[in-house]
């Protein structure tokens, strides 16, 4: 197994208007959702990691109001690899400046929606520790450690 080093990926719970903003995506296993945001580059805060990934992933821009959740996933990956991700999950407000067009979408994104806040913890969102925490991350006021889970290859 190929050795790799753990990649931070901040995503963001965006609420507006009762709904909660996802990707869209899509992958050999079917459809789901996921929270927009993504990988940390070297040398960027994770505050402006979230930033940046909303604006190229959905074209709103938003502003961090806490970091709600921690989790950690090891999995399989491919060429005989492992994938290692810490997911900082932020509750973010949308800023009052008018939406631009996405400029770098990932790769198995289709596009996004505004779910119904309610219909998200039975939605096939990805990973399943955050839709099953939803509520909590969203109200709990305090950052809350999700687990760490690994695969078994």
């Amino acid at each position: 197994m190929k050795q790799v080093s753990a990649r931070n990926s901040a995503k963001a719970i965006v609420l507006h208007e009762n709904k909660i903003l996802l990707n869209r995506c899509i992958s050999r296993y079917g459809e789901y959702f996921a929270l927009p945001g993504g990988g940390q580059h070297n040398g960027e805060l994770l505050t402006e990691t979230v930033r940046r990934e909303l604006l190229e992933e959905t074209g709103y821009t938003v502003s961090p109001i806490r970091l709600s959740g921690l989790y950690e996933r090891v999995s399989s990956g491919r060429d005989d690899g492992m994938n290692h991700k810490i997911y900082f999950v932020f509750l973010c407000k949308l800023d009052d400046v008018p939406r631009k067009e996405p400029t770098e979408t990932d790769k198995f994104q289709l596009g996004m929606e505004w779910l119904d806040v309610n219909a998200v913890r039975v939605a096939n969102l990805f990973p399943r520790a955050i839709r099953d925490n939803i509520f909590a991350l969203i109200d709990y006021g305090e950052t809350i450690f999700l687990g760490s889970e690994r695969d078994r290859f």
